[in-house]
């Protein structure tokens, strides 16, 4: 092989490792689309806790995993949503969500300690935990699933507010990412998203 060649093929070399180091910190990346479908490898885990309690992700293999990320004081967009998602358990069967394990994610845990939290997530269906963490379990959490939030400051009572992405992530039994279900979803797309994943 002439120098020319050799030339040629470390510059090919460099290219194909470059390739896969920026697809790697696309799929990681908390800026990537709200609403893909990303897929969660057998080794990631979360650590968050629960009234002081620690909760893994993998405390609930063998059930669905339904995951939103939000914070109690929130206005608008999460009691919205968790009222859509709790809608949509409610209309399952009993056998149905003895199978699955909704989790609330508090991305305020400065406001959001384990009884307040929890309280707040059984008000909208009585098997939902709220849970919460550091800022950087929470951060580390959130870019698994490519979810987002940014604290606001605000002139109100609260002091600020928390800019956040309203998708909700159905994870499967095995732990893995099985779908990403958008703000505006329906009722309808999440019961036959759970019931498509309850068959496998």
């Amino acid at each position: 092989m002439n120098a020319r060649n050799l030339i040629y093929l470390g510059l090919a070399i460099i290219a194909l490792v470059a390739g896969i180091f920026t697809a790697k910190q696309f799929l990681t990346s908390p800026n990537a689309e709200a609403g893909s479908t990303m897929t969660v490898t057998a080794a990631n885990d979360f650590t968050l806790t629960q009234n002081n309690q620690v909760i893994h992700l993998q405390d609930f293999r063998g059930k669905l995993v339904l995951l939103y990320f939000g914070y109690a004081s929130c206005p608008d967009v999460c009691p919205t949503s968790l009222a859509l998602l709790s809608s949509a358990l409610k209309a399952l069967s009993a056998e149905e969500t003895a199978q699955i394990q909704p989790i609330f994610i508090s991305v305020d845990p400065e406001r959001d300690n384990g009884t307040k939290l929890m309280d707040y997530a059984r008000y909208f269906f009585p098997s939902f935990i709220g849970v919460t963490g550091s800022e950087q379990e929470i951060q580390r959490t959130a870019m698994q699933y490519g979810a987002f939030y940014s604290k606001v400051k605000s002139n109100s009572a609260m002091g600020y507010t928390v800019d956040h992405s309203s998708n909700s992530y159905l994870l499967g039994k095995d732990g893995q990412l099985l779908t990403t279900f958008r703000h505006d979803v329906t009722k309808a797309e999440i019961i036959a998203g759970i019931r498509a994943a309850l068959k496998h």
